[in-house]
C-alpha cells in the first residue's frame, strides 16, 4: 500500500461474484485506504493453485480476495482450507477470505424492498417467504430460496413467468450490485467477519 492506495483481487468462484468487487472496495476505504483498484481473476484449480499463479503474475497486489462460499462445510472448515493455501503457496500479499453462509445468494435475501425493485414491483405486497434476518444462515439452498422469491415477487404467470425464470442470473446480479453496504446484511456474521477481516487486512498494510 502506497500512500493508502490499495490494489486488491478477488478471486472468484465464477463471473457471478464481480459484484462483489465495488462493495469490498468499499470497504477497504473504510478501513482507511484512500484509494481502492481492484479487479476479478478466475483462476481454476485449489485454492493454493489460484494463490501461486497470482504470485506468478502478479507482483503488484497488496489484498487477494478469496470467495469460497461456506455450502454445507460451514464457515469454520472454509477458513482452515484457505489457511493451509496460503501457507501451501507461500504467498506475501494480504489474503481476506470472502466466505457467505451457506451461499453468496444468502447476501440478497436480506431485503425484500430490494428484491421486489429489482423485478419492477415496488409496491408487491405478497409474502415473498424469505427467511428472517436471524436465520438466514442456518437456512439451506440461499439460491432456491432466492429463485423463488423472484418469481413470487414478479406476480407472473405464463409466458411472463418462464421469462422470469430465465432472468434469474441477471435479477441475482443487479441485486448483488444494490447491495447496501450499511443494510440488513450488516447484521449477518459472515458479513461481521469479511468486515473485520478487511479492517485487519488493511491496518497490516499500514504497519508494512
Amino acid at each position: 500500500m502506497i500512500d493508502g492506495s490499495v490494489t486488491f483481487v478477488l478471486l472468484r468462484e465464477g463471473p457471478s461474484d464481480d459484484g462483489l468487487i465495488p462493495h469490498l472496495a468499499t470497504l477497504i476505504l473504510r478501513a482507511g485506504g484512500v484509494e481502492a483498484i481492484g479487479q476479478p481473476i478466475n483462476y481454476s484449480g485449489t485454492v493454493a493453485n489460484k494463490l501461486r499463479l497470482l504470485m506468478l503474475e502478479r507482483d503488484d497486489i497488496d489484498i487477494a480476495f478469496v470467495h469460497r462460499d461456506a455450502d454445507r462445510v460451514g464457515p469454520a472448515r472454509r477458513r482452515a482450507e484457505i489457511a493451509r493455501a496460503i501457507e501451501d503457496a507461500g504467498i506475501t500479499a494480504a489474503v481476506v477470505p470472502v466466505i457467505p453462509v451457506q451461499e453468496l445468494e444468502a447476501w440478497l435475501l436480506v431485503d425484500a424492498s430490494a428484491v421486489r425493485n429489482v423485478v419492477g414491483r415496488p409496491l408487491g405486497r405478497t409474502d415473498l417467504r424469505l427467511p428472517k434476518l436471524a436465520a438466514i444462515e442456518a437456512t439451506r439452498s440461499p439460491k432456491e430460496i432466492l429463485q423463488s422469491a423472484l418469481l413470487v415477487a414478479s406476480e407472473t404467470t405464463g409466458r411472463r413467468r418462464e421469462k422470469e425464470k430465465r432472468d434469474f442470473e441477471k435479477r441475482r446480479r443487479a441485486l448483488l450490485d444494490r447491495l447496501d453496504v450499511d443494510g440488513p446484511v450488516r447484521q449477518l456474521p459472515a458479513w461481521q467477519q469479511l468486515e473485520s477481516d478487511v479492517a485487519a487486512a488493511v491496518a497490516s498494510l499500514s504497519e508494512g
